[in-house]
């Protein structure tokens, strides 16, 4: 072959070679995926009804056993959400039984600012006046510890906690140690381990 019928030949005949030949497609894949399928209710029941026999005996019992399993299953789904509205409802019931009982702790606490503020200035001291609030204060003291909230006071020389306590400044005192606190500026609160406001202090540099 000379150089020139190299160069006329067609060049489909070299894609003929390079072309990928489709893969056959096994259909046994497909019969095997339809023969997985679950058989229809309706075909469940005309094979039932066809067998003769315990073949025919099995099939009617376990079609029995399936439907009461389905039954089972609905019953006990009913039951599951009825169970979470119950819990839902009684954590409801519960805080509002909280907030209530919090609620009335304070109506005494109003009760006293109320009289305090229904007297006649003219015709009360200042130490009945103080006397009046520390009264109200009490009670508002008396409410929170009903309801599991402590003071947080820390004494003066005790160690520097910033989980307890807000360092305000530094303040130098002698004979407290650095990182130890010097003063109590407000005094914080606690629920359990909750901190609901830490206290602010002072802190020895």
């Amino acid at each position: 072959m000379s150089m020139n019928d190299e160069m006329t030949k067609p060049a489909h005949e070299d894609d003929r070679s390079d072309a990928v030949t489709p893969e056959p497609v096994d259909e046994s894949v497909e019969v095997a995926e339809e023969a997985d399928a679950p058989l229809a209710d309706d075909v469940l029941i005309e094979l039932a009804e066809d067998a003769d026999g315990r073949v025919g005996d099995a099939l009617r019992q376990v079609l029995v056993e399936r439907d009461q399993a389905r039954e089972d299953r609905l019953r006990a789904l009913a039951e599951v959400r009825n169970n979470q509205r119950r819990a839902v409802e009684n954590e409801r019931r519960i805080e509002r039984a909280s907030r209530a009982g919090a609620y009335r702790g304070v109506l005494p606490v109003l009760d006293q600012l109320d009289m305090a503020l229904s007297q006649e200035l003219e015709t009360i001291s200042i130490d009945q006046l103080a006397e009046g609030v520390r009264i109200a204060r009490d009670e508002m003291a008396k409410t929170l510890a009903d309801q599991g909230v402590d003071r947080i006071y820390p004494e003066v020389g005790s160690p520097f906690d910033p989980v307890r306590h807000e360092a305000m400044l530094r303040q130098e005192a002698e004979g407290i140690e650095s990182d130890h606190i010097v003063m109590v500026m407000q005094p914080g609160y606690a629920m359990g381990d909750q901190v609901l406001r830490p206290a602010k202090v002072a802190v020895a540099p």
